[in-house]
Protein backbone atom coordinates (compact mmCIF):
# COMPACT_ATOMS: atom_id res chain seq x y z
CA UNK A 1 0.00 0.00 0.00
CA UNK A 2 1.20 3.27 -1.04
CA UNK A 3 2.33 5.66 1.70
CA UNK A 4 0.25 8.77 2.58
CA UNK A 5 1.62 11.78 1.00
CA UNK A 6 2.63 14.12 3.45
CA UNK A 7 4.24 16.76 1.11
CA UNK A 8 7.90 17.00 2.69
CA UNK A 9 10.90 16.20 1.93
CA UNK A 10 11.77 12.54 2.20
CA UNK A 11 15.07 13.91 4.09
CA UNK A 12 12.74 15.50 6.62
CA UNK A 13 10.48 12.36 7.07
CA UNK A 14 13.90 9.99 8.02
CA UNK A 15 14.81 12.77 10.45
CA UNK A 16 11.32 13.32 12.32
CA UNK A 17 10.93 12.64 15.86
CA UNK A 18 13.70 11.17 18.69
CA UNK A 19 16.02 8.85 16.75
CA UNK A 20 16.12 6.08 19.73
CA UNK A 21 13.90 5.42 22.85
CA UNK A 22 16.80 6.80 24.68
CA UNK A 23 16.64 10.04 22.27
CA UNK A 24 13.08 10.26 22.73
CA UNK A 25 13.69 10.41 27.21
CA UNK A 26 16.04 13.12 26.48
CA UNK A 27 13.32 15.28 24.61
CA UNK A 28 11.09 14.94 27.40
CA UNK A 29 13.46 15.72 29.67
CA UNK A 30 14.30 18.66 27.61
CA UNK A 31 10.44 19.61 27.16
CA UNK A 32 10.13 19.57 31.29
CA UNK A 33 13.32 21.74 31.41
CA UNK A 34 11.41 23.98 28.55
CA UNK A 35 8.42 24.45 30.33
CA UNK A 36 10.33 25.44 33.63
CA UNK A 37 12.21 27.74 32.05
CA UNK A 38 9.40 29.43 29.99
CA UNK A 39 7.68 29.71 33.53
CA UNK A 40 10.69 30.95 35.20
CA UNK A 41 10.63 33.56 32.44
CA UNK A 42 7.06 34.57 32.28
CA UNK A 43 7.60 35.60 36.07
CA UNK A 44 10.97 37.25 35.24
CA UNK A 45 9.03 39.77 32.36
CA UNK A 46 6.10 40.63 34.01
CA UNK A 47 8.04 41.20 37.30
CA UNK A 48 10.20 43.56 35.82
CA UNK A 49 7.76 45.15 33.86
CA UNK A 50 5.43 45.90 36.76
CA UNK A 51 8.56 47.84 38.35
CA UNK A 52 8.54 50.09 35.62
CA UNK A 53 4.62 50.26 35.43
CA UNK A 54 4.90 51.29 39.28
CA UNK A 55 1.83 48.45 39.86
CA UNK A 56 1.28 48.48 43.71
CA UNK A 57 1.93 44.59 44.53
CA UNK A 58 3.50 43.88 41.38
CA UNK A 59 3.16 41.10 39.06
CA UNK A 60 1.10 39.01 41.35
CA UNK A 61 -1.54 41.06 42.04
CA UNK A 62 -2.09 41.23 38.13
CA UNK A 63 -1.78 37.86 37.87
CA UNK A 64 -4.78 37.52 40.06
CA UNK A 65 -6.90 39.73 37.91
CA UNK A 66 -9.88 38.79 35.82
CA UNK A 67 -8.98 41.12 32.96
CA UNK A 68 -5.05 41.74 33.76
CA UNK A 69 -3.40 44.72 30.98
CA UNK A 70 -2.35 43.90 28.09
CA UNK A 71 1.60 44.26 28.66
CA UNK A 72 1.17 41.87 31.44
CA UNK A 73 -0.41 39.47 29.42
CA UNK A 74 2.47 39.59 26.44
CA UNK A 75 5.03 39.83 28.62
CA UNK A 76 3.43 35.97 30.43
CA UNK A 77 3.12 34.66 26.99
CA UNK A 78 6.25 35.73 25.36
CA UNK A 79 8.46 34.15 28.26
CA UNK A 80 7.02 31.29 28.20
CA UNK A 81 7.01 30.85 24.35
CA UNK A 82 10.89 31.34 24.65
CA UNK A 83 10.90 28.40 26.99
CA UNK A 84 9.24 26.45 24.16
CA UNK A 85 11.13 27.88 21.40
CA UNK A 86 14.59 26.66 23.71
CA UNK A 87 13.35 23.32 23.77
CA UNK A 88 12.44 22.70 20.43
CA UNK A 89 15.91 24.51 19.56
CA UNK A 90 17.94 21.65 22.02
CA UNK A 91 16.24 18.49 20.58
CA UNK A 92 16.63 19.25 16.79
CA UNK A 93 20.37 20.19 17.52
CA UNK A 94 21.31 16.80 16.84
CA UNK A 95 19.84 17.38 13.32
CA UNK A 96 16.22 15.70 13.96
CA UNK A 97 13.34 17.86 13.13
CA UNK A 98 9.82 18.64 14.64
CA UNK A 99 8.16 18.43 11.47
CA UNK A 100 7.81 22.53 11.61
CA UNK A 101 6.51 22.53 7.74
CA UNK A 102 3.69 24.49 6.60
CA UNK A 103 1.86 24.45 3.42
CA UNK A 104 -0.34 26.74 1.50
CA UNK A 105 -2.93 23.72 1.10
CA UNK A 106 -3.60 23.71 4.83
CA UNK A 107 -5.25 26.90 4.83
CA UNK A 108 -8.50 24.87 4.99
CA UNK A 109 -7.44 23.88 8.39
CA UNK A 110 -8.13 27.46 9.60
CA UNK A 111 -11.96 26.08 8.98
CA UNK A 112 -11.62 22.86 10.48
CA UNK A 113 -10.70 25.17 13.78
CA UNK A 114 -13.19 27.36 13.57
CA UNK A 115 -15.67 24.59 13.27
CA UNK A 116 -14.65 22.59 16.18
CA UNK A 117 -14.65 25.77 18.46
CA UNK A 118 -18.60 26.12 17.22
CA UNK A 119 -18.70 22.17 18.16
CA UNK A 120 -17.49 23.02 21.54
CA UNK A 121 -19.27 25.89 22.10
CA UNK A 122 -22.40 23.89 21.24
CA UNK A 123 -21.34 20.80 23.83
CA UNK A 124 -21.35 23.39 26.75
CA UNK A 125 -24.32 25.64 25.33
CA UNK A 126 -27.08 23.33 27.52
CA UNK A 127 -25.21 23.35 30.65
CA UNK A 128 -24.98 27.69 30.67
CA UNK A 129 -21.99 27.16 32.05
CA UNK A 130 -21.24 31.27 32.57
CA UNK A 131 -17.13 30.52 33.77
CA UNK A 132 -16.39 29.40 29.84
CA UNK A 133 -15.03 33.23 28.85
CA UNK A 134 -13.00 33.36 32.24
CA UNK A 135 -9.96 32.19 29.70
CA UNK A 136 -10.88 34.79 27.19
CA UNK A 137 -10.85 37.50 29.66
CA UNK A 138 -7.77 36.94 30.88
CA UNK A 139 -6.45 37.39 28.01
CA UNK A 140 -8.45 39.75 26.07
CA UNK A 141 -10.49 41.16 28.54
CA UNK A 142 -7.20 44.03 29.29
CA UNK A 143 -7.50 44.96 25.97
CA UNK A 144 -10.02 48.35 25.50
CA UNK A 145 -10.49 48.98 21.54
CA UNK A 146 -7.48 48.90 19.61
CA UNK A 147 -5.28 47.28 22.32
CA UNK A 148 -7.94 44.73 22.07
CA UNK A 149 -5.62 43.59 18.69
CA UNK A 150 -2.27 43.09 20.51
CA UNK A 151 -3.78 39.93 22.77
CA UNK A 152 -5.87 38.87 19.52
CA UNK A 153 -2.40 39.02 17.12
CA UNK A 154 -1.24 36.81 20.15
CA UNK A 155 -3.94 34.40 20.75
CA UNK A 156 -4.40 33.63 17.02
CA UNK A 157 -1.08 34.11 15.19
CA UNK A 158 1.78 33.14 17.69
CA UNK A 159 0.26 31.00 20.45
CA UNK A 160 -0.67 27.89 18.02
CA UNK A 161 2.97 28.64 16.62
CA UNK A 162 4.67 27.95 19.76
CA UNK A 163 1.88 25.57 21.29
CA UNK A 164 2.11 23.16 18.94
CA UNK A 165 5.72 23.70 18.37
CA UNK A 166 6.49 22.70 21.79
CA UNK A 167 2.89 20.13 22.53
CA UNK A 168 3.16 18.62 18.99
CA UNK A 169 6.46 18.88 17.71
CA UNK A 170 8.15 18.14 21.20
CA UNK A 171 6.50 16.39 23.21
CA UNK A 172 4.02 13.99 21.40
CA UNK A 173 6.95 13.03 19.04
CA UNK A 174 9.07 12.08 22.55
CA UNK A 175 6.08 10.28 23.89
CA UNK A 176 5.55 7.94 20.55
CA UNK A 177 9.19 7.21 20.33
CA UNK A 178 9.04 6.44 23.79
CA UNK A 179 6.40 4.47 24.28
CA UNK A 180 6.80 2.32 20.95
CA UNK A 181 4.85 -1.49 22.19
CA UNK A 182 3.02 -4.16 20.77
CA UNK A 183 0.75 -3.37 18.97
CA UNK A 184 2.17 -0.05 18.06
CA UNK A 185 -1.28 1.53 18.87
CA UNK A 186 -1.22 1.21 21.76
CA UNK A 187 2.01 3.27 22.82
CA UNK A 188 0.48 6.03 20.29
CA UNK A 189 -2.78 5.82 21.94
CA UNK A 190 -1.44 6.46 25.22
CA UNK A 191 1.43 9.24 23.93
CA UNK A 192 -1.89 11.06 22.43
CA UNK A 193 -3.98 10.90 25.68
CA UNK A 194 -1.22 12.25 27.35
CA UNK A 195 -0.05 14.89 25.62
CA UNK A 196 -3.97 15.91 24.89
CA UNK A 197 -4.21 16.11 28.75
CA UNK A 198 -0.97 18.01 29.28
CA UNK A 199 -2.47 20.85 26.82
CA UNK A 200 -5.40 20.86 28.70
CA UNK A 201 -4.02 21.39 31.97
CA UNK A 202 -1.79 23.98 30.64
CA UNK A 203 -5.00 25.76 29.47
CA UNK A 204 -6.99 25.53 32.64
CA UNK A 205 -8.17 27.93 34.82
CA UNK A 206 -8.01 26.70 38.63
CA UNK A 207 -11.82 27.49 39.04
CA UNK A 208 -13.21 26.09 35.76
CA UNK A 209 -12.60 22.64 35.46
CA UNK A 210 -15.35 21.98 33.40
CA UNK A 211 -13.18 23.24 30.76
CA UNK A 212 -10.89 20.03 30.52
CA UNK A 213 -13.27 17.65 28.57
CA UNK A 214 -13.28 19.90 25.65
CA UNK A 215 -9.59 21.00 26.07
CA UNK A 216 -8.39 17.67 25.92
CA UNK A 217 -10.52 16.87 22.85
CA UNK A 218 -9.44 19.58 21.15
CA UNK A 219 -5.39 18.27 21.88
CA UNK A 220 -6.47 14.76 20.74
CA UNK A 221 -7.52 16.06 17.58
CA UNK A 222 -4.58 18.44 17.01
CA UNK A 223 -2.19 15.25 17.80
CA UNK A 224 -4.02 13.42 15.48
CA UNK A 225 -3.66 15.62 13.00
CA UNK A 226 0.36 16.15 13.58
CA UNK A 227 0.66 12.54 13.09
CA UNK A 228 -0.92 11.39 10.02
CA UNK A 229 0.48 14.36 8.35
CA UNK A 230 3.89 13.97 9.55
CA UNK A 231 3.62 17.70 9.94
CA UNK A 232 3.03 20.84 12.08
CA UNK A 233 0.97 22.93 9.42
CA UNK A 234 -2.25 21.03 9.92
CA UNK A 235 -2.30 21.62 13.80
CA UNK A 236 -1.21 25.07 13.65
CA UNK A 237 -3.69 26.14 11.00
CA UNK A 238 -6.54 24.58 12.95
CA UNK A 239 -5.76 25.81 16.79
CA UNK A 240 -5.41 29.00 14.72
CA UNK A 241 -8.80 28.40 13.42
CA UNK A 242 -9.93 27.87 16.73
CA UNK A 243 -8.66 30.62 18.71
CA UNK A 244 -9.44 32.63 15.91
CA UNK A 245 -13.43 31.92 16.31
CA UNK A 246 -12.91 32.43 20.15
CA UNK A 247 -11.48 36.07 19.96
CA UNK A 248 -14.50 36.79 17.12
CA UNK A 249 -17.21 35.81 19.51
CA UNK A 250 -15.67 37.32 22.44
CA UNK A 251 -15.12 40.37 20.56
CA UNK A 252 -18.77 40.25 19.63
CA UNK A 253 -19.31 40.20 23.13
CA UNK A 254 -17.50 43.32 23.76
Amino acid sequence: MAATPTLQPASMRDRLGPASRADAWRWLLIALAGAVAGLALSLVFTSIAAVIAGTPGGARTLANEASPPVWFVACELVGLWCGFALAAVAVTRSGRTVGLTVNPRDAWYLLVGMGLQLVVDAVYLPFHLHGLTKSNNSLLGGGTSWLLLVPAVLTICFAPFFEELFFRGVVLRGLVAAWRTRPAALGVAAAVLVDATLFGLAHLGTDAWYQLPGLIALGVILCVLAIRSGRLGPPILTHAGFNLLAVVLYAGTR
